[in-house]
């Protein structure tokens, strides 16, 4: 049996009966969960629980584990306490388990990427006058006219005399052609005369001299032009030498029977052309050189490319 002060503590007369004490304990446990601070918030008190609780445990010979940090909790002690002792676990280690997920997040991008090169076997630019509506159809028709290239990855720089470099797009397009060029993420080049003119200086280009003496007996060389790019002198860090193959008219061909687009013919001034060029940091550049002699030596298909 409690004592007298355990009955004030309930606010009730010494020798009550049990029902009545357990009825007044669940009223003032009732009211301690629903207390509240000046701002709304739950001001739970636990040294009030524990006075009461005590008292309580006195009257009806109870015993309540006070090592719970949330007595009012509609769920189990234990339950909460192994999530508590899983929580307590991972701030230990935090630092090591952040090192964990960055390692395998890495780890995925790295598999992706190795992946991704496996399947995309060479980068082609198409820089100029050149269009298509559906980028991943045309290359797939690239790819069924190829027995070099399975998979090619192709990309447009869209450039006519009607373009600007004032033009926000069109800065941002040339900015990112050219950080491709650095990077080596460009391995073939189809590129019209105009833009050659421009980035031939640049010594973005592989020089082919080697390439056109090894096939130049070959038949399908004979009567292509060559474009050269002489040495300034001082100052000028690129060597003289042959950096692209005339395929104006071959590339008619060629592309007849796919949905390259030529943009020129309707746009005066703008005279119709195609060089086929090798990125001179091009990752795969034998791959490269074997795809400008397959579309050479490839049977001509007569007439010329689809417009728009």
């Amino acid at each position: 049996m409690g004592s007298a002060e355990d009955y004030r503590i309930l606010g009730l007369e010494e020798g009550t009966d049990r029902e009545t004490v357990e009825r007044k304990y669940g009223a003032l446990l009732r009211a301690y969960k629903n207390r509240t601070d000046e701002y709304g918030a739950t001001d739970e008190d636990m040294e009030y629980y524990r006075t009461i609780t005590r008292a309580y445990d006195n009257i009806v010979g109870t015993v309540h584990d006070f090592s719970d940090p949330n007595p009012t909790s509609p769920l189990p002690f234990k339950f909460r306490n192994f999530f508590y002792k899983l929580s307590a676990r991972l701030d230990h280690y935090k630092f090591l388990i952040i090192a964990l997920i960055m390692s395998a997040v890495l780890g995925t991008i790295i598999y992706f990427q190795i992946k991704d090169a496996g399947k995309d076997d060479m980068y082609v630019k198409f820089v100029g006058a050149y269009y298509t509506v559906d980028v991943g159809e045309f290359q797939k028709e690239l790819a069924g006219k190829s027995d070099v290239s399975s998979s090619p990855q192709v990309s447009f720089f869209s450039v006519t005399v009607n373009s600007t470099l004032n033009e926000k797009d069109t800065v941002n397009a040339a900015t990112a052609f050219r950080a491709q060029f650095i990077a080596g993420s460009i391995d073939m080049i189809f590129i019209d005369k105009d833009n050659f003119d421009v980035y031939a200086p640049q010594y973005v280009f592989l020089p082919l001299d080697e390439f056109i003496a090894e096939n130049g007996s070959d038949p399908a060389f004979s009567g292509l032009s060559y474009m050269k790019y002489e040495n300034k002198g001082e100052g000028d860090n690129v060597p003289s030498g042959i950096y692209g193959i005339e395929f104006t008219e071959g590339g008619g061909a060629y592309f007849k029977d796919t949905s390259l687009a030529w943009l020129n013919d309707n746009i005066d001034g703008q005279e119709r052309s195609m060089i086929l060029c090798v990125c001179r940091r091009s990752k795969y550049t034998d791959r490269a050189l074997s795809y400008i002699k397959e579309i050479i030596t490839a049977p001509e298909g007569g007439g010329t490319s689809s417009d728009e």
